[in-house]
């Protein structure tokens, strides 16, 4: 394993000294290096584990189910995303800097992929009719999602790696995203009772452990306290990856409770159908544009 010394700043995480994989190794090498210890050891099982958990217990179910509910499998598609390509990125960026560049967006994509596949999932289940949300809430989803959180993300990822304020900006944009996919909520929130709505605590505990993620994202506390000691084990984007997986485990089980049966040919599911493929397609040009761009920067 190598230190922080000697390898290239792209590759290197704040406060976090030694357990570095050495860098243009041949690609099987990565692969075997979910066995042994290194700096991004946990963070490729934190979520590998829970990505064959959400296969196993939630998506195959829902598959095999007399009546499977796309706004459901709409979600688990979009968390699948987010923890493949998590897992994929922390196993193999290493490699070398545009292999850094090409992994992380993928992680970005799944994560905008995660972002949409809520957004969608709420708006089908959602009890508002107003024609101004109807007509409004998913063009102003997919800007988000894919404009002011993915498509800014990426491209300050390759193009201004060295921006002071890219963490924070990228921080702001998924408030505002967290945010935005509550809107379907609302009216479930403002109810006299919201005591009878059996499945409401599930999106606050979501939400509330966003919150908490960022804590460990922003701030990269342990590590930061005392730099060397968190290197395995214990810093702060492993922290961030759990915080994670309570996310998406609360959002699963809020949507199986929330979304009823219903024909996969009704408006509403054929519009987040069409939105979803859509966004799958946005990101997948923008991987492609941007990793072929990153080729012709020197990265130092």
């Amino acid at each position: 394993m190598l230190t922080h010394t000697e390898i290239p700043q792209l590759l290197k995480r704040h406060h976090i000294v030694k357990g570095y994989r050495p860098l243009y190794q041949p690609v099987h090498y990565y692969y075997r290096s979910a066995f042994y210890s290194h700096n991004e050891l946990i963070n490729v099982w934190t979520h590998l584990v829970p990505a064959v958990c959400l296969i196993v217990y939630y998506f195959i179910p829902e598959i095999v189910s007399p009546s499977p509910r796309l706004p459901v499998l709409v979600l688990y598609t979009g968390v699948a995303s987010l923890l493949v390509g998590s897992t994929l990125a922390h196993l193999l960026h290493s490699r070398s800097p545009h292999d850094h560049i090409f992994w992380f967006l993928i992680d970005f994509a799944g994560i905008a992929l995660f972002g949409c596949s809520i957004g969608l999932q709420r708006y089908s289940c959602t009890v508002e009719t107003t024609n101004i949300f109807t007509l409004a809430y998913l063009p102003s989803l997919l800007l988000i999602v894919l404009v002011l959180q993915f498509l800014s993300a990426c491209y300050l990822f390759v193009c201004r790696p060295d921006w002071p304020w890219r963490l924070e900006l990228r921080m702001a944009t998924c408030l505002l995203l967290a945010v935005w996919v509550h809107v379907p909520l609302l009216g479930r929130y403002m109810a006299e009772d919201t005591s009878v709505d059996s499945s409401l605590y599930l999106h606050t505990n979501a939400f509330n452990w966003l919150l908490f993620s960022g804590i460990f994202m922003g701030a990269k506390v342990p590590e930061r306290f005392a730099p060397g000691l968190f290197d395995i084990f214990g810093y702060g984007h492993q922290l961030f990856h759990l915080c994670i997986i309570m996310v998406a485990w609360n959002l699963c089980e809020a949507a199986h409770q929330d979304c009823n049966p219903s024909s996969w040919n009704s408006s509403g599911n054929l519009a987040i159908s069409a939105a979803f493929l859509l966004s799958v397609a946005f990101t997948i040009c923008t991987v492609k544009t941007l990793s072929e761009k990153a080729r012709n920067i020197k990265y130092t």
